[in-house]
């Protein structure tokens, strides 16, 4: 399976530095490989350009926490 994330955007989120930025990336990118790993999707190819309307993620100080429960929303749209 191959995965690319060309851009990442966070809307609602005030005030994030740049070393916040490359947390939440990382916490992202590692969060959703281990559930991409443990539940892929369905289909074998499948092309998203844009994943969006995403649930309000739960209210976090945290750049990591942000990132892991970034990636879990973006799973629960790939394997819907």
């Amino acid at each position: 399976m191959s995965l690319h994330v060309d851009e990442l955007v966070i809307r609602g989120v005030e005030g994030v530095r740049p070393v916040d930025a490359d947390r939440i990336a990382g916490a992202f990118t590692r969060e959703l490989t281990r559930l991409l790993t443990e539940q892929p999707p369905a289909a074998e190819a499948v092309s998203y350009e844009v994943v969006s309307g995403l649930r309000p993620l739960p209210a976090t100080t945290s750049a990591r926490r942000l990132g892991r429960e970034l990636a879990r929303a973006v799973h629960r749209e790939l394997v819907r």
